[in-house]
This record gives structure tokens, sequence and C-alpha cells, in this order.
């Protein structure tokens, strides 16, 4: 066997279960095909819930550098309609991170490949998956080398960390059903000014616009030469911009103030993108020594940003199944408990997720007409302003009682040590 696990895909999840395996003494490999990381991705927050796992596996340290690193927040303003914003406090969440951590994904990769480089695991960046073939004792992979050579690699296990089109999926013929939602997603990481009157919204809360014309949401964004720096996301209604047309600036500026409402003012453009979402997810997680993770098994809407999240604690929770299990040895069905753990833990979250971003979604953020002014005004303002609703929304965001659930499986692997 040349190796315990083969990761395939060095994103968060990747990196997180590679980091995790290297914590408990796990021979691991991880492998992708991107040159290097990437300095541009849509994931930003990570919660209070993941926040909690990575401590408990890696200790205080990697969540205290995260935080220093990004932009910690502990309100979440809605604006809906023409009304006054809604306010959420997320600092009454019962935890040291009651807040939601502002921080791009390229960010949040490198904190978690330091700490995996601290096992010495390291990214063999430009290696490919070309295929795969298991049998009862192992899988037989074959990788292909930045000179485009096959180098074969015999794993115990492998696990697919490689998104939303993942390669180790389509070779175990893992079904990913699902759809997408209607309408153009555009991205911008730029410097804002409210404009004038609007100095008070400042630069240290998350809001979420939702008017006749669309929704919007706004992210502040950690940079000490760019102190008005922010992500927005706009979700323009009726016909959206051409989809093979460049967005520029300009563009996006006039969609970003006819949505909010706003005279914003946009300066300097770091990243102008469009997208579009999907919502999908695969029946099974496990299929014999092959596992999937994150984006791989399930992609939604990024509304209440638990996509990065859930993989993460994918990763941690599947981490230690195969911890339990390689340091068992060989014991026949009693192995196949063990990982098919990862599964009965992982799916219903899955689903979970799927389920409330899909309503948060088509009710905030894409609900039109008659219907979309009934919400706004009426419906979305009554849930966000009943004050035990407000705890519950923010407390299943956080992701702390999925989180705390799984925390017994987390220190099991690190032989019930606390941190």
């Amino acid at each position: 066997m040349d190796v315990a696990v083969l990761v395939v895909g060095a994103g968060p999840t990747g990196l997180a279960l590679a980091a995790m395996l290297g914590r408990t003494g796990v021979p691991v490999r991880v492998i992708d095909k991107a040159v290097g990381r990437s300095r541009k991705s849509k994931a930003l927050g990570v919660h209070a819930g993941t926040l909690e796992a990575l401590s408990d596996v890696f200790g205080v340290g990697l969540p205290a550098r995260m935080v220093a690193t990004g932009q910690p927040v502990r309100t979440v303003h809605f604006h809906l309609g023409d009304q006054r914003p809604v306010p959420v406090d997320l600092g009454g969440l019962p935890s040291p991170y009651n807040f939601v951590l502002v921080l791009p994904q390229g960010e949040t990769e490198r904190l978690l490949a330091e700490q995996a480089a601290a096992f010495n695991v390291a990214v063999d960046w430009n290696h490919e998956l070309a295929g795969l073939r298991q049998d009862g004792d192992g899988v037989q992979c074959e990788v292909r080398r930045p000179d485009g050579g096959i180098e074969l690699v015999r794993a115990a296990y492998v696990v697919g960390c490689d998104g939303a089109h993942s390669v180790v999926r389509h070779q175990v013929g893992a079904s990913f059903a699902g759809g997408s939602y209607p309408g153009t997603f555009l991205l911008a990481d730029v410097t804002l000014d409210w404009g004038p009157g609007h100095a008070d919204l400042g630069h240290d809360s998350v809001r979420f616009f939702s008017t006749e014309v669309g929704a919007m949401a706004f992210f502040p964004l950690k940079d000490a030469d760019h102190p008005t720096l922010c992500r927005l996301v706009v979700i323009p209604k009726g016909d959206p911009p051409v989809p093979e047309a460049e967005i520029d600036l300009a563009a996006f500026s006039t969609l970003a103030r006819a949505v909010s409402g706003l005279p914003l003012v946009l300066g300097e453009a770091t990243w102008l993108t469009r997208f579009t979402i999907h919502h999908r997810m695969v029946r099974r997680l496990r299929h014999g020594r092959v596992f999937l993770a994150g984006d791989a098994a399930h992609i939604h809407s990024p509304a209440g940003g638990q996509g990065m999240n859930t993989g993460i604690q994918d990763a941690l929770n599947l981490g230690a199944r195969l911890t339990e299990t390689l340091r068992r040895g060989p014991r026949g069905r009693k192995d196949e408990g063990v990982l098919d753990r990862y599964a009965q833990d992982r799916l219903p979250v899955a689903r979970g997720v799927l389920r409330g971003t899909d309503l948060i979604s088509r009710v905030g953020l894409l609900a039109d007409g008659w219907w979309g002014r009934l919400l706004r005004r009426h419906l979305l303002p009554l849930v966000i302003g009943t004050p035990f609703l407000r705890r519950r929304i923010a407390l299943t965001l956080s992701q702390l009682p999925v989180s705390r659930q799984e925390r017994p499986v987390r220190l099991a692997a690190l032989g019930g040590e606390e941190e």
C-alpha cells in the first residue's frame, strides 16, 4: 500500500481532511489538478460551529489565526423593501465564536494548508486523478503527473473532495440529482461608499437587501490598504445581463444601486464575475472504499453561507471515522460499521442544509410579484422580528448544534484528549 488515504482535491474540505489525518498520524496524500491555490473563490463565511470543530481537532491556535486574518461580524441587517432594516444580533450565540467570520476562501485554504504542513502533509499540485479501480483490499489509482505520465498509486481509501465537477464522483458512477436556480448571480469585490446620507450603514455588519428589483448581499472584507473593501453579490430580477457579455464595473454599479435603492458609489474592483447557482446532492457518500465529501457530494445556494462550513465538518467527521478504522486494523464487518457512520451522520445534515438554503433562496432572494411583496412587507419582518425565531435562525445558521453533536466523534479520534 502506497498510502492509507488518497485525498483528491485541495479546497477547504480536502485540506481539513488532510490536516486531521496528519494530526492523528494517518499516512495521507493530497493531489489537485490545479497548478496552485486559487486567489478567487466564492465562499466567504466561517461559522461558529466550524470554528469550534477546528478548535477541537487542532486547538485554539488555528481558529485564532483565522479570526485575526478575517473580519468577525456580530450583526446581520435585513433590508426588506422600503422598511427599516431589521438587525439580527449574533452576539448571543452560546459560543466563544459568537459571530460569523468573513474570511475569503483563499485565506481559509492557506491557513488549513499551513496546519496540514505542520504535520508534514503537502499538496501535490498539477496531479490529476485519471482513473481508479477498487478491490477488497484497496483502491488502485491512476494519477496523471505534470509531465503527462501516469503514476500508479495504491491507497486503502480514496476521498473525493474535488468539487462540483468531481472526477471521483464520476469514477464511481454516483448520480448528482438536482437543478439550478433561475437568473444570474453577479459578484464583485469592490470598494464601496454608501452614498450621501447613508454613512451610518458602516462596514462592520453583513447586510441583505430584498426589493422589487432584486436581491443583494453585502459583506465587509478586512483589508488594511482598502478599508471600505467589500463583497457585493447582486441578483437582479427580470431579464439577466447577456450571459456571454463581460460584466464591467459601470453595469454592476447600476444594478447594485437599483436593487438596494441606495446611491452607492463603487470604486476599485479587484474581482468581477457572474455565476449560476445549483442545488444537487448524491444519494450515497460511500462507494466501497471511496468516499465523497463537500461540494463533490452536495452543492446548494450560498444563502446563509453553509457550503464551505458543511464541507469542513464533513471532512472532520470522515477523518475521525477513517482514523478509528485504520487504528483497529482489518476486522471485517466491524470496520464497515465504523465507516458507514460517516454517511449516517452527514447525509441528514446535507439534506437539511439543502432544504434550508433552498427555502431562503426561494423566499428571500427570488420571490417575485404579489408573493414577493407579501413576504417583504409582512411575513419576513414578522419572522425576523420575533426574538425566539431570530435566535433560532442564528443558532441554526451557526451550525453549532450539529458541530457539538459530532464533537465526541472528533475527540475520540484524538484519543479523548481535549485541547
